[in-house]
């Protein structure tokens, strides 16, 4: 089926009378099954020559007209070109309805000239300011193919008919269900509402009302291959609707087609304008972002309109890589006779929408290149940068900072709070999409801002929240590291944490945290603040890639004293500090040949002096880990001219155990653990993690 999906409107189709669609077939061609019925062809004929005939582009061209100029906008975008061009308003037929009078219109100006001018300014209107009509897409938890079509046709048919008449949508619903190709279409045509406009009645001079329910024609697509279900819906109330039932028509599971999400913005985040280039898509040129919202936390939502948005990024230096963009309008260029743009708005995590219909498939094929349809499967990174303005659901917190959630909280540094909006349970890709309202009762309602995601109550609960306070994680974290001094005035807003001086050894290095990217210039006012003195970046992202700092990356938000030391000493280029700093971690023995030192746990055990026999049985074993050491090559390291046998080995391992046991009494520990327990016959082997240098 060529026809595109949005086009394929049976209330459109109707909207014309069969005598003005002979017209359009004479004029741009007849399709092959509706040649032989010339005279007697029906709506539905029409509707089934869409079905199965390929349409030529003069005819595509008919039906986007009847879809774009065939709106009450529509029309109102060709009276005002015809008032601009000073084309009389009888020119067309005026007493008809909207599509009429735009089928008329797209008739009239194949062959007059002034009105294909009229044609082409009403297109550009509407081109920026019309409501395209969208669809939404959903992922099915797995691939399978529908059996028994016509049954699930009259199943849907009895599910929405049940729907429509509970929800006082009348009682009129129809279903027409075909396969093309291992996609599934079904197109439902229902009433809605009932409507009842003040309305001048035809021969008379009062006003009246004229009580009518107007028909919605809805498609919705599945395509077996990927299990992915595309919903047409002319209200975006039904799109939750049929995903419902849909899954219980064709696979018995409500909740069959509430996979991953489609759509993904992630990746114009990361590259910026660089995910438009080289998209490698034939016939389409170049893409550019016209509008998008940017949305931080939940109460920052910021939309930005612009001929280039990345350029308006770039001068504003907005950190794109903090919060989530929500919905973006793109333009790309496209081979054809047309030279207007195509324009796609996406709305993660489910909606597309087309301006020009019969570029449908081509805005699936770039969008999917470009890595915002599909996109690849795998778990968003989560880091402190990315989450500000700090202000989540504790499990957001647990998801960063683990099991050290609680005892944050206890310590001030996340503070309880309310939300004022929260994701959708069922779309929280979707952004922070329903706004929280009280009500009288005290409880609260949440207010959608996507129209296909329905409003709902919330609870207190719904609303709980965590909220991240700098200075209470600048005061922990130099309790965490040891650190002395430091400001607690946030520099340069609030990206940096000022924690004071560390100390390595004799070095002391004035230690900064970066909360969020550190701006131009930070260079300097740690060099103006270190007076002196060396610095360095704490940076708990994986985000920063700039090089004019001294920066430790540490691979988690609360990184230990030991992983932040030995990532000052290597930034640094420390040279000359005790080896107990550099160790990796999980060392528990550290031993430095350099300045004659052995360090347990961390702690120095200054009873083994360099030179001595307990020393360098230490450094034997931790030289030789975790193989053993017989006690002959022990005896021979130790004092090679003695002939006792292993007396010395066995003296220098009591006098180095003794010394370990000491130190660590002295410091208020115990330690009774064999570090240098007997292995094999006649050996001793080293079980502690060793670090020698």
């Amino acid at each position: 089926m060529q026809l595109p999906l949005a086009y394929f409107d049976a209330s459109v189709i109707e909207e014309v009378p069969i005598d003005l669609w002979r017209q359009v077939f004479d004029d741009v061609g007849w399709l092959a099954t509706l040649d032989s019925k010339r005279q007697t062809f029906t709506h539905a004929d029409v509707l089934d020559a869409f079905e199965h005939d390929d349409p030529t582009d003069d005819l595509l061209q008919a039906i986007e007209v009847l879809h774009t100029l065939g709106t009450e906008a529509g029309r109102d975008a060709i009276v005002s070109a015809m008032n601009d061009r000073r084309v009389p308003l009888e020119t067309l037929a005026a007493s008809t309805g909207s599509a009429e009078f735009a089928t008329h219109l797209f008739l009239a100006q194949r062959s007059d000239a002034s009105l294909a001018d009229v044609f082409a300014r009403a297109q550009a209107q509407v081109q920026e300011g019309a409501d395209h009509r969208r669809y939404n897409e959903f992922v099915g938890t797995e691939a399978r193919v529908v059996t028994n079509l016509n049954a699930k046709a009259e199943a849907l048919r009895g599910e929405m008919l049940r729907y429509c008449q509970e929800s006082d949508l009348g009682d009129h619903v129809q279903v027409r269900a075909f396969e093309n190709d291992g996609t599934y279409v079904f197109h439902v045509i229902r009433g809605h509402r009932v409507r009842k406009p003040l309305a001048v009645l035809p021969g008379r001079s009062v006003r009246g009302t004229i009580e009518y329910r107007p028909v919605h024609a809805d498609l919705l697509q599945y395509d077996a291959a990927v299990g992915r279900l595309r919903i047409a819906a002319r209200a975006a109330s039904m799109v939750e609707v049929y995903c419902h039932v849909l899954g219980r028509v064709l696979f018995d599971d409500e909740m069959f087609f509430a996979g991953e999400p489609v759509c993904n913005l992630k990746v114009l985040q990361e590259k910026g304008r660089a995910a438009f280039e080289d998209h490698g898509v034939p016939g389409v040129g170049r893409v550019w972002m016209t509008e998008c919202l940017w949305e931080r936390g939940d109460r920052d939502l910021l939309h930005i309109r612009s001929t280039d948005c990345f350029r308006n990024v770039e001068e504003l230096r907005l950190p794109l890589s903090e919060g989530q963009l929500v919905q973006v309008k793109l333009k790309f260029e496209v081979v054809g006779k047309s030279t207007r743009p195509v324009t796609v708005t996406v709305r993660a995590p489910s909606r597309i929408e087309v301006s020009q219909k019969r570029h449908e498939r081509i805005v699936d094929q770039l969008l999917t290149k470009l890595g915002i349809r599909n996109p690849p499967r795998g778990d968003t990174e989560i880091d402190l940068w990315s989450l500000h303005p700090w202000r989540h659901p504790a499990q957001v917190w647990r998801m960063l900072f683990g099991s050290d959630t609680d005892m944050l909280v206890q310590c001030g540094v996340l503070v309880p709070i309310q939300l004022d909006a929260i994701p959708s349970r069922q779309h929280i890709d979707g952004g922070h999409v329903l706004d929280a309202q009280p009500l009288p009762s005290g409880e609260f309602y949440g207010v959608s801002r996507a129209p296909e995601i329905p409003s709902r109550s919330l609870s207190s609960t719904d609303l709980d929240a965590l909220k991240l306070d700098p200075e209470q994680l600048r005061l922990y974290l130099r309790s965490r590291f040891e650190t002395t001094g430091g400001s607690a005035t946030p520099w340069a807003g609030d990206e940096l944490l000022d924690l004071g001086l560390i100390k390595v050894g004799d070095v002391s290095v004035h230690l900064t945290y970066s909360l969020r990217q550190p701006p131009r210039g930070t260079g300097n006012t740690l060099r103006m603040c270190a007076a002196g003195e060396s610095f360095a970046l704490l940076v708990p992202s994986s985000r920063y890639s700039g090089s004019e700092l001294p920066v430790v990356m540490v691979g988690r938000c609360l990184p230990s004293r030991g992983s932040v030391v030995r990532g000052i000493v290597a930034t640094c280029a420390l040279t000359g500090v005790p080896a107990v700093f550099s160790a990796p971690e999980g060392t528990r023995l550290v031993v430095d040949t350099r300045h004659g030192q052995v360090w347990v746990d961390g702690l120095e055990i200054s009873g083994l002096r360099p030179g001595s026999h307990p020393f360098r049985f230490v450094e034997t074993l931790a030289k030789k880990s975790p193989a053993v050491v017989s006690m002959k090559d022990l005896t021979d390291e130790l004092s090679g001219a003695r002939k006792d046998g292993d007396t010395t080995a066995r003296q220098a391992k009591l006098a180095a155990k003794k010394h370990i046991s000491d130190a660590m009494a002295r410091a208020g520990r115990t330690f009774d653990e064999d570090p240098f327990p007997s292995a094999q016959t006649g050996c001793y082997r080293c079980v502690l993690v060793a670090y020698v240098v």
